[in-house]
């Protein structure tokens, strides 16, 4: 039996992390935390979006913003226990991180959206806990459908829809 889980966490400033790539898939090495005693829990993916902006002003008056948001994954919090560990554990992992990803071009699709206002430093918050909000009800929603990975044919609907959605919001990735 397996169950997996998933971690949304912040970025500190001295963690290192691995930030997501198209090319690169998760490899058992990257989870580095202590594994935890969680009954059939074989592995965690602790993985979220960091966010930065600046604001720039004149007169007292917003004139522009720059943002910059990233998908990481932080390998001291994700764990696995490497007995139970498999390809097929490891694919519905690297789902967790692509659906953090997805969310990630989700909000650069929404800042894009902003209007510039004497509001934007509120909006941009904002939409960067909508986003987190979302982003956590899928992930525990895959999780359910997907009974932790042991629905073989839920897990390959996912694989499916984070696929399709990561290609339809193309345009908000990031460029090497």
């Amino acid at each position: 039996m397996m169950l997996l889980g998933f971690g949304l966490m912040g970025q500190s400033n001295t963690e290192a992390v691995l930030e997501w790539q198209e090319t690169a898939q998760l490899k058992w090495s990257d989870f580095k935390g202590q594994p935890k005693n969680l009954g059939d829990v074989v592995a965690l993916t602790a993985s979220g979006i960091s966010f930065e902006f600046s604001i720039q002003d004149k007169n007292g008056k917003a004139v522009g913003f720059n943002s910059t948001a990233k998908a990481h994954f932080y390998p001291k919090r994700s764990w696995v226990h490497q007995k139970k560990a498999s390809t097929h554990v490891l694919k519905h992992e690297q789902l967790h991180f692509d659906i953090t990803e997805l969310h990630l071009r989700k909000f650069r699709k929404a800042i894009s959206n902003l209007k510039l206002s004497h509001q934007i430093k509120k909006e941009l918050n904002t939409t960067y806990q909508n986003i987190n909000k979302d982003m956590a009800v899928m992930q525990k929603v895959y999780d359910q459908e997907t009974n932790h990975s042991k629905d073989t044919v839920a897990q390959v609907f996912w694989q499916n829809k984070i696929d399709r959605a990561l290609k339809d919001y193309g345009n908000y990735k990031t460029t090497p």
